[in-house]
């Protein structure tokens, strides 16, 4: 395993614990996310799936990066380690690229609704968000970039163990 690939997926890891302490802050300072309360029937079992869904990717993100680094990650397939980075990579980024092009074009004035047609009361609850809620949610974009990034530098420095070519005999 080189340096470059240690030290990437190390990095990796790191963003997984600055993410989840960002969680800790968004609670602490009482942000708001979007809350399933008023779903009913399907809406709230498809909102109960996607809540599960998060959970299991959050787990898997957090061991992954100590997967690709450490030995013990070597009894994985590879080709597993690697489409799991790299589709983190894809989910990650895609939300933080799209999340900060919304904010673009609304703090611009091109789109006052954003990509999405939101308000800026639907997207945060309030028509009129405080400086800390303005900048908790375009640091979470970058942040979710800055993931998508560290992901795949992790996977496109991964290279699987080769083992040496000596033959077994009986």
């Amino acid at each position: 395993m080189n340096r470059s690939h240690r030290t990437a997926a190390h990095a990796a890891f790191a963003w997984v614990l600055t993410f989840l302490a960002w969680h800790v802050v968004w609670v602490a300072t009482g942000l708001r996310t979007p809350a399933d309360v008023h779903h009913e029937g399907s809406a709230q079992v498809l909102a109960d799936v996607f809540s599960g869904a998060l959970l299991l990717m959050t787990a898997v993100g957090t061991v992954l990066p100590l997967a690709l680094a450490q030995e013990w990650g070597r009894r994985i397939p590879h080709p597993l380690l690697l489409s799991a980075a790299w589709t983190g990579c894809a989910l990650l980024g895609a939300r933080g690229v799209a999340g900060v092009c919304d904010d673009i074009v609304r703090v611009t004035g091109l789109l006052p609704n954003g990509l999405t047609g939101l308000t800026t009361e639907q997207v945060t609850g309030t028509a009129h968000p405080s400086a800390w809620e303005i900048f908790a949610s375009g640091w979470t974009d970058v942040l979710f970039v800055t993931g998508g990034l560290a992901f795949g530098l992790a996977a496109a420095t991964y290279r699987p163990r080769v083992h040496s070519g000596t033959a077994v005999t009986r």
